[in-house]
């Protein structure tokens, strides 16, 4: 709401329409799948700079597997050439360091348990990926359970090597078996 006061200063209680947020763009429900990709390129364009992607309950079907993920460009899933740095924290001991600077997939994180109550949530953030000029960036932060179970933080960045293209996709799949159920939500920000 606005309030203009007697000396004709504006105030709002509530920021204004179109001040910053989040735009959904596409959802993907997983039901026992090999792989799921969020993305393309009518939705990944240079409307917005920034995206988040938002996994929700990711539950393997496969006990102590690696969450992965690969991007897409001009169509193709691309199996070469990933650089990540992870870092991984589970509460009964210290942090522990990942990371590759030439592999065929990004982990993003390892040992997941499949039990009924567990399953890994995580959230990416994609710079710039319709731009041409740089290699694409991706942060993301996770939590979830591990096979122990214990409460397991996932922190990092991967971007893929190869060539400068626009990302139109990341494929999300498990190191063994499906992915039995979760949400994927991408969204444009504001």
């Amino acid at each position: 709401a606005m309030a203009i006061s007697s000396s004709g200063v504006v105030t709002f209680s509530q920021p204004p329409v179109g001040a910053g947020g989040l735009v959904l763009l596409q959802t993907v429900t997983a039901s026992d799948d090999a792989t799921v990709t969020v993305g393309s390129s009518s939705l990944f364009t240079t409307t917005y700079k920034v995206y988040e992607l938002h996994v929700i309950n990711a539950h393997p079907a496969t006990d102590s597997v690696e969450f992965r993920c690969r991007v897409s460009k001009g169509g193709s899933v691309l199996s070469a050439d990933y650089e990540y740095s992870r870092n991984q924290h589970i509460h009964s001991s210290s942090f522990s360091n990942r990371g590759s600077n030439s592999d065929d997939h990004v982990n993003l994180a390892e040992s997941l348990g499949n039990a009924n109550d567990e399953c890994h949530n995580m959230v990416l953030t994609i710079y710039n990926p319709a731009e041409t000029t740089f290699k694409k960036l991706v942060n993301f932060t996770s939590a979830g359970v591990d096979l122990s179970p214990n409460i397991a933080n996932n922190n990092g960045v991967f971007g893929h090597e190869g060539n400068s293209a626009a990302i139109d996709g990341i494929q999300f799949f498990y190191s063994s078996g499906n992915i039995s159920t979760g949400t994927f939500k991408l969204y444009g920000v504001v």
